[in-house]
């Protein structure tokens, strides 16, 4: 036992030195987005500054907090190796938490709370007034360490709660933010990137949501007994959320699902002390099942397109294909995400042999090869869809009729913002000759060489990982 309590005590050490380590990266994003200040580069390709150009800012800190550049999340991202979207988030949050709690991020320097807890306790904690904010979170950073993640912030809703009189008020306003978001990218998987699954995210009333709740539980019980779906009761019920997409299928599932049953349970549309023969309407069944669909179930089913794009380097390996919106998913899956559909299947784009082109804009077949090449954003850790990008020429179009500039080889997808860093040569592009894949450099220096299957700085994160280890190993010596 000894062996694993020293284990034990040396576990705890590691998770003191990451939340230093936690400490000190929130307070340098904060201080690094605030110096970035990028100096004047439109000139350099241009006579004029064009306004499109021109370098925006942001009040992210919110109040009396300095304006940040918005291309301080494009460097940052691209030093931590995340999205410029992750990147914009983790800006704000510690520019927010720096100027509008600094007692708070002193905390955090103290290590007497984990940073990304004070940046989501300044959120949470933001449109409160100024003194019940101090008051809420005063008395829940006391206590906070005892709780895990989920229950923490439970316990300072709590808090606020009893602090707010106009809890009610609140409520209200909450009810006017519902909504419901449907993802079916990898950009926002939560489960490790499987393209196969897609995610639903609701924000509604409790009564909407309970009265859904018993919905998909019908409707997966009459999955089991008119259709003989025998699969588990949570894959019935995902799937149950498909058929209610399509309500005269659904309709037509639960018609089939009652028109069997005996008189006695069937759900009357009133209650006891009508007369048998008005409990019904006059179409012989319950009034939330009433309807004259008489398709059969298999013709309600709907169409999908399905591009599929098969990589060269999948050929004699397990085969995957890549769906229209860039996610990937095994061949053998399609049989049971395709189930019941009927598919359209389009033709295969052969990238080696698409000649270059002669006009400015890209043809057709030129723009989806470019998709089909380039899955993402060709920059630095970009999650962006190439199909939501615009086709950028890496060196610039020359208008002088030289023939065959618009290419493969020669163009890159790049979503605006970056579009416009490039243009005014903040960000500077050149392309690798051997496989032509571009090779990006920040303001501060940094180089990245971007490919269709990821990012690699020219100076990896190793290397200054080594260059600490050396630098602890002569401090050692020297002590």
């Amino acid at each position: 036992m000894e062996q694993a309590r020293a284990l034990g005590d040396r576990l705890l050490e590691v998770r003191a030195i990451r939340e230093q380590a936690e400490a000190d990266e929130v307070l340098l994003i904060a201080e690094l987005a605030e110096a970035y200040v990028l100096p004047a580069g439109a000139e350099q390709k241009h006579t004029h500054l064009v306004d499109a150009l021109a370098e925006e800012v942001y009040p992210y800190g919110g109040p009396d907090a300095p304006y940040i550049s918005e291309f301080a999340a494009l460097e940052i991202g691209a030093m931590l190796g995340i999205s410029k979207r992750k990147a914009s988030t983790l800006i704000q949050g510690a520019v927010h938490l720096k100027w509008q709690v600094p007692w708070l991020m002193d905390q955090v320097q103290d290590l007497q709370i984990e940073a990304r807890r004070a940046v989501h306790a300044a959120y949470v904690v933001m449109d409160l007034p100024e003194r019940l904010k101090q008051v809420a979170l005063q008395r829940w950073v006391r206590v906070q360490q005892r709780y895990t993640w989920g229950g923490a912030f439970k316990k300072l809703d709590e808090i606020i709660a009893g602090l707010v009189e106009t809890r009610a008020k609140d409520e209200a306003d909450k009810l006017t933010q519902r909504r419901v978001d449907v993802h079916t990218s990898t950009r926002f998987g939560s489960d490790g990137g499987h393209a196969a699954v897609g995610q639903i995210d609701a924000v509604t009333s409790v009564i909407d949501a309970k009265l859904f709740g018993a919905a998909v539980a019908q409707i997966a019980e009459l999955m089991k007994t008119v259709l003989g779906d025998n699969s588990d009761l949570d894959i019935r019920r995902s799937k149950a959320i498909g058929i209610l997409s399509r309500p005269a299928y659904a309709l037509a599932l639960i018609q089939q699902g009652v028109k069997h049953l005996p008189p006695d349970e069937l759900p009357l549309e009133f209650e006891d002390g009508y007369p048998i023969s008005e409990r019904f309407l006059p179409a012989g069944c319950a009034g939330h099942t009433c309807g004259t669909i008489d398709v059969p179930l298999e013709r309600l089913q709907p169409k999908v397109s399905l591009e599929v794009v098969i990589e060269a380097d999948a050929i004699a390996a397990d085969t995957v294909c890549r769906v229209d919106d860039a996610v990937t998913i095994a061949t053998e899956t399609l049989a049971t995400v395709l189930e019941g559909k009927t598919v359209q299947v389009r033709p295969v784009i052969d990238l080696p042999r698409l000649p270059d082109e002669d006009q400015y804009r890209p043809s057709l077949a030129m723009r989806r090869a470019l998709r089909t090449r380039w899955r993402y954003e060709a920059f630095p850790f970009s999650t962006t869809l190439a199909q939501d990008c615009q086709s950028d020429h890496v060196k610039r179009y020359a208008w002088n009729g030289k023939l065959l500039q618009t290419g493969l080889k020669k163009m890159i997808p790049l979503s605006s913002r970056v579009h416009r860093v490039k243009t005014a040569c903040f960000w500077l592009v050149v392309m690798q000759p051997e496989r032509a894949h571009p090779i990006w450099t920040s303001p501060l220096g940094y180089e990245y060489l971007v490919t269709p299957y990821g990012t690699e700085p020219v100076i990896p994160p190793r290397h200054y990982r080594r260059l600490e280890k050396q630098r602890r190993e002569r401090l050692a010596l020297a002590s």
